[in-house]
C-alpha cells in the first residue's frame, strides 16, 4: 500500500566540567490544590488499555500543559511530559517535576545548580510560548535515566563575571534521585544574544544524549561526564539506532551523524528544502521540495539513508506530516489539514490509511499510539485504533488521550474546562 498523494500542510505534531552532587535527592513538594490524597499503591495494568475512568480524574500542576492547549481543549504542541510507570515527569525551563500517579502528588523537583536563565513566569503566556519539551528516557535495564537540559547562568568570581552555561541533568528512573549532572558551553549564537534559546534534548543510545544547543547538536555520555562531540549549524531532527539525523541549517542537506564519534555516516543530494522528523527506532521521515520543487515525503532507512518509500505531492504546498511510533512495531502518521491518517511498520511498508472511500471510513485526528492501539478521535468522538490494520478497537472509550502507559492517560477534561488530567485506565 503506498500513501496517498496529499497536496496540503498538515500541523506540526516530534564544556566539559562535570558538577559535584550526583545523588542528591529531589525536593519534596506538596500534591496540586485538588490532587486526591491517597490511592491504592498497587493498580491494574492494561497493555494497552481500552476503556478509562472520566469519573474521578487527577489534577495535575499547570506546568505540565502551559502554554501548549488552545482554549478549546487542543494541543497546539507536544506536552512536555514524560510517562513512565508510576510517575510522571514534568520538564519546564527552571526545574523538573516528579509526580506520582496514583495521587498526584509531585514528590520531587529537581532544578538547574546555578540560577536559571529563564523562568515561566517570563515566557510567552500564549500557546507556543513554552519552549519546554519532553523529557527522554536513557539507557537500559535497570540503568536509566531521565534526561533533561536548562539553560543557566554560573556566577562570577573576582575579576571574571558571570557566564552562561547549559546544565545536562539525569535522574535514576527508579530512584527519582540526581544521578549526574553535566555542564557544557552554549552555542555561539545562543552565548551572544540577550535572550537564551532552551536546550531541548532529543535523544539518546545506550549513556549518549544528544541535544540542541542553539544551533549546535551535541553529544554528551553520561557514563563518562563529558561532552563527547558538537556539530554546529546543524537542527537535530530524530535520534534512530546509533545516529543522529538532521539537516544543515545554512544547507538543505540531510545527514546522519554516528552518535559515538558525531562522524558522518550518509547525506542526501542537495534539495530546495528538506525536514527530518522521528519515524520509528530504524526510520527517519524527510519533508520538503526537490530542487525541481516537488514537494516529496519520503521514509528513510536510518542506518544508510535509503529510500524506503517517496511519495510526490500534486500541488506545490508543502508536505508536513507527523509521526509517532507505538513503542513496538508501528508507527502513525498523520496530516489532519488534508484529514489522513496511516501506517507503516518497521520495514517501512504501509500497513493502512484513512479516509476509506469503499468501505465508509473516515479518518480520526491522532493523539498519540501505544503498544498496538491508536488513540485519538473523529466527529463520532474518542476512538482506539489497532496500529497494524488500522480497524476500530474500541469506540467509547470515555476520552482522547495525550499520553498513555498500562496504568493511566493524560488528557484534557472532556468537559474543555482547562489544563490535563490523569484518568485511571480500566480495561
Amino acid at each position: 500500500m503506498r500513501k496517498a498523494n496529499l497536496g496540503v500542510s498538515g500541523i506540526g505534531l516530534g564544556a566539559l566540567a562535570a558538577i559535584i552532587g550526583c545523588g542528591t535527592a529531589p525536593e519534596a513538594q506538596q500534591p496540586p490544590a485538588q490532587a486526591t490524597a491517597s490511592a491504592p499503591s498497587e493498580r491494574p495494568t492494561f497493555d494497552p488499555p481500552r476503556t478509562f475512568d472520566v469519573s474521578d480524574p487527577i489534577p495535575l500542576p499547570d506546568s505540565a500543559s502551559l502554554s501548549k492547549i488552545n482554549l478549546g481543549g487542543q494541543r497546539v504542541e507536544p506536552l512536555p511530559l514524560l510517562l513512565d510507570g508510576n510517575r510522571l515527569w514534568i520538564s519546564s525551563v527552571d526545574r523538573l517535576e516528579i509526580v506520582d500517579i496514583t495521587s498526584g502528588m509531585v514528590t520531587g523537583t529537581l532544578r538547574p545548580a546555578h540560577q536559571p536563565a529563564l523562568s515561566p513566569s517570563t515566557q510567552d503566556p500564549f500557546v507556543g510560548g513554552n519552549p519546554a519539551q519532553p523529557p527522554i528516557l536513557a539507557g537500559t535495564g535497570v540503568q536509566r535515566s531521565v534526561v533533561t537540559a536548562f539553560a543557566a547562568t554560573a556566577p562570577g568570581k573576582g575579576t571574571t563575571p558571570p557566564r552562561p552555561v547549559i546544565e545536562i541533568l539525569a535522574v535514576d528512573a527508579g530512584t527519582g534521585r540526581e544521578a549526574h549532572r553535566i555542564e557544557i558551553e552554549p552555542s555561539d549564537d545562543s552565548q551572544h544574544k540577550l535572550t537564551r534559546k532552551h536546550p531541548v534534548v532529543i535523544g539518546a543510545s545506550g549513556p549518549v544524549v544528544i541535544a540542541q544547543v542553539g544551533t549546535d547538536t551535541v553529544a554528551v555520555n553520561l557514563d563518562d561526564r563529558r561532552e563527547i562531540w558538537r556539530r554546529p549549524d546543524f537542527a537535530l531532527g530524530a535520534v534512530a539506532g546509533n545516529v543522529a539525523v538532521g539537516t544543515d541549517t545554512k544547507a538543505a542537506v540531510a545527514r546522519a551523524l554516528a552518535i559515538e564519534s558525531g562522524a558522518e555516516r550518509w547525506r542526501t543530494e542537495p534539495a530546495a528544502t528538506i525536514t527530518i522528523k522521528p519515524g520509528s527506532p530504524k526510520i527517519v521521515t524527510a519533508t520538503g521540495a526537490s530542487q525541481g520543487r516537488k514537494q516529496f515525503f519520503r521514509l528513510l532507512d536510518a542506518a544508510t539513508g535509503r529510500v524506503l518509500d517517496e511519495s510526490t505531492a500534486t500541488s506545490s504546498t508543502a508536505y508536513n506530516i507527523t509521526c509517532l511510533h507505538d513503542g513496538r512495531s508501528v508507527t502513525i502518521c498523520q496530516d489532519q489539514r488534508q484529514d489522513w491518517t496511516g501506517a507503516f511498520d518497521d520495514s517501512g511498508k504501509w500497513l493502512w490509511e484513512l479516509p476509506d472511500k469503499e468501505a465508509n471510513r473516515i479518518a480520526p485526528t491522532v493523539t498519540t499510539t501505544w503498544h498496538g492501539a491508536v488513540y485519538g478521535r473523529t466527529t463520532n468522538g474518542p476512538v482506539i485504533l489497532d496500529a497494524r490494520t488500522g480497524e476500530d478497537r474500541e469506540t467509547a472509550p470515555g476520552l482522547t488521550p495525550w499520553l498513555v502507559n498500562e496504568h493511566t492517560a493524560v488528557a484534557s477534561p472532556p468537559d474543555a474546562s482547562g489544563g490535563v488530567k490523569l484518568y485511571r485506565a480500566t480495561g
